[in-house]
């Protein structure tokens, strides 16, 4: 788990709160509606890091406000970004 503000640039420009992340995508909560197949950009601001994470996503479920992304194209140094963050993935079967 992790609690980081997020910005959605969608449609429109949204802001929330990740619940979690991973190398292969996030949920966060998003007090607006974004379409379950849309394709956004997130955009985190690293913890300890200057460095923003912008990746681009698709929406793969919605349930209420929380929402699950799927990161599309991520490159091996946005991986590399989001496993300083959360040094136990790699302890994940």
């Amino acid at each position: 788990l992790l609690d980081l503000r997020i910005v959605v640039r969608a449609k429109e420009t949204l802001i929330g709160r990740t619940k979690d992340i991973a190398e292969g995508g996030l949920g966060a909560t998003i007090p607006s509606s974004i379409d379950i197949g849309e394709i956004v950009e997130l955009e985190l601001q690293m913890p300890e890091s200057k460095e923003l994470l912008k990746v681009k996503a698709e929406v793969r479920y919605r349930q209420g406000f929380q929402y699950g992304f799927k990161y599309v194209h991520i490159t091996e140094q946005q991986k590399e970004m989001i496993r300083r963050i959360t040094p136990d993935l790699r302890l994940a079967p």
